[in-house]
């Protein structure tokens, strides 16, 4: 009897015990000083040959089994992003494991917003027009008759 107590303790703490670790994605935080941080536009190159599948571990929760399969994917497969990503999620004994799958993607052609700003300034509102009617066209309902971007909240008269 004392040996069947024994171990079941030891099964209890084996199966209770493991590691936890944390992942995150790229982000920047700067404190509230005199420090101005000018926002970096990229271009995303997909690469739809490569096809990214990465598991998590069993996590005790949904967004650390996300976060960790996120984190896998990128850095086992070499990547910046995963695009167009598509999840699993499996709950089973308590713990969560997420498969995801998507295509890898490189940053390209890092610029800062003022930069995008001036070349966009030289490009014609018509040119733009016939852009967004090719491939935008969702975005023209927001465009009053002078061709100017409405504000997306304000009902036009």
């Amino acid at each position: 009897m004392k040996h069947n107590i024994i171990t079941i303790i030891v099964l209890i703490i084996a199966l209770s015990s493991c590691n936890t670790y944390q992942y995150t994605s790229r982000r920047v935080d700067v404190e509230k000083q005199n420090i101005a941080v000018s926002p970096t536009i990229v271009d995303v190159k997909v690469d739809y040959n490569k096809r990214v599948n990465e598991t998590s571990k069993r996590c005790k929760t949904k967004q650390e089994a996300m976060e960790e399969a996120r984190y896998l994917a990128i850095t086992n497969n070499k990547i910046d992003v995963v695009v167009d990503p598509i999840v699993k999620v499996e709950y089973r004994l308590y713990r969560y494991q997420v498969t995801l799958t998507g295509f890898a993607g490189y940053y390209v052609n890092s610029r800062s917003l003022y930069d995008d700003i001036r070349e966009i300034k030289d490009i014609s509102k018509e040119d733009i027009e016939k852009y967004l009617i090719l491939h935008r066209p969702e975005i023209l309902q927001y465009m009053n008759e002078k061709g100017d971007v409405i504000n997306f909240y304000q009902t036009t008269k």
